[in-house]
């Protein structure tokens, strides 16, 4: 997670580049359900996806609230992180990532430079921000929203895939506690 936070911060400093792209999307791909605004970490809801979150970050950006902002870019990374692993098919997997720039992309490169630097206070393992986002991730539990927006990302909302696209027997308690340890370092 440190590294992808890293990845991101330079993202956010370097700006994207413009490219002549053709994308086909399926209903529901990417797509946000809730507009939650700028949300606090107790305010953002285990039922929020990635998508949601991305409107809560443009909401605290646009309130100047780049601790909000940045709280709510990290967490809206870690449930992207955890729907690659229920999410059955591997092309959609990149979801997360292209919502990452979907939401930076509609940034200034004032503000990109601002999430960006709220977004440091992670890369302290002993930090003040650091902790107080273990806290409370830990203390939300579990992620319930629903992964359509991954989904409907893959190749599997063209091709009609049987089932709901999701992991058979998936483990979801297993998998965030290793997400929470492995991509953010808390616990």
């Amino acid at each position: 997670m440190i590294m992808r936070l890293g990845l991101t911060v330079a993202v956010l400093v370097a700006g994207a580049a413009a490219a002549q792209v053709t994308n086909l999307d399926a209903p529901g791909n990417l797509a946000a359900t809730v507009d939650p605004g700028c949300v606090t970490m107790a305010g953002a809801d285990v039922r929020l996806s990635p998508p949601d979150l991305g409107l809560g970050v443009l909401a605290c950006v646009g309130q100047g609230d780049w601790g909000a902002a940045a709280d709510l870019y990290a967490l809206m990374l870690l449930r992207a992180s955890f729907d690659t692993k229920r999410v059955e098919d591997a092309s959609a997997h990149q979801a997360g990532d292209v919502l990452s720039l979907q939401v930076t992309d509609t940034l200034s490169d004032t503000e990109r430079a601002k999430l960006g630097e709220a977004l440091t206070g992670f890369a302290d393992p002993a930090g003040a921000q650091k902790k107080a986002f273990c806290q409370a991730v830990t203390a939300a539990g579990v992620p319930q929203h629903d992964p359509s927006w991954m989904i409907q990302h893959g190749m599997g909302a063209f091709l009609g895939s049987e089932g709901d696209g999701l992991v058979k027997g998936f483990d979801a308690e297993s998998a965030w506690a290793l997400i929470l340890r492995q991509d953010m370092s808390c616990g």
